[in-house]
């Protein structure tokens, strides 16, 4: 699809599917890179979400090779139109809400389900959202997204509606349908929520892009200095985009 038309249908209709950015044996390789990385915290007693739904946020900790989650080349060309060149991630997580797989037994630390009532990931002011293209979320289907695992349901065109949703509403709304190793871009006021729980598993990356000036929901410094990055990765976890110091006079953005 070209650059211009892929632009078009997301500003038009607040999403855009792209299908096999990812074939079959990267997904696998994926899953199982993440299946350890769980496995790992769970041990470790870290934050994983709950048992009918496990959160991964920031999995490239501990694996640097699960980066190239967070960037795509087609990805890439698309946000550097819609939002700007120095655009940023906001936050990423692993997810899967897959039932029956973490015993019951097992005293969860924190235990949470995300994104199961209806919300935007979208920001306000004084109760009212952004404007539409402020930031946007990019969806990565490691599993298939079917009516059996629990797809992401959204209210299309609500991304233009700018007051806050009621966390439980009984409108119609649609299903993210998508195949294994596609990738979603979703405007983050598109009003939705996360789809029911199944024996199925439906292992995903929800990450929000948004502009150099947005403040992470975590800081990624100490894992930058700590390690040696690619550039483009280092862009994305803000390290071109922090303020200078109290004495120190330079633009915030950089490109060193």
């Amino acid at each position: 699809m070209k650059l211009n038309k892929a632009i078009n249908i997301l500003n038009k209709k607040g999403y855009l599917i792209l299908e096999n950015l990812l074939n079959k044996k990267k997904t696998k390789i994926f899953k199982i890179k993440l299946e350890k990385i769980l496995k790992k915290r769970l041990k470790n007693k870290e934050v994983i979400g709950h048992y009918d739904n496990q959160v991964l946020y920031n999995y490239f900790k501990d694996d640097k090779s699960l980066l190239s989650l967070i960037h795509f080349p087609k990805v890439d060309l698309i946000l550097k139109k819609i939002l700007e060149p120095n655009y940023v991630l906001q936050s990423t997580s692993a997810q899967n809400r897959i039932k029956g797989k973490i015993s019951k037994k097992i005293n969860l630390k924190k235990k949470y389900l995300i994104g199961s009532t209806w919300h935007t990931d979208s920001r306000y002011l004084n109760n009212i959202r952004l404007n539409e293209g402020f930031s946007y979320l990019v969806i990565i289907a490691l599993d298939s997204f079917t009516k059996k695992n629990g797809p992401t349901q959204f209210i299309e065109n609500s991304f233009k509606n700018r007051i806050r949703p009621k966390r439980r509403l009984k409108n119609s709304y649609k299903e993210l349908i998508m195949k294994e190793g596609s990738v979603c871009i979703m405007d983050t006021g598109m009003w939705h929520r996360a789809g029911k729980s199944s024996l199925n598993s439906r292992w995903s990356i929800f990450s929000i892009y948004s502009g150099w000036f947005v403040k992470p929901y975590h800081n990624f410094q100490n894992f930058l200095h700590k390690n040696k990055i690619q550039k483009k990765y280092k862009k994305l976890l803000h390290y071109y985009s922090q303020p200078p110091d109290i004495s120190e006079m330079r633009d915030t953005v950089t490109s060193k």
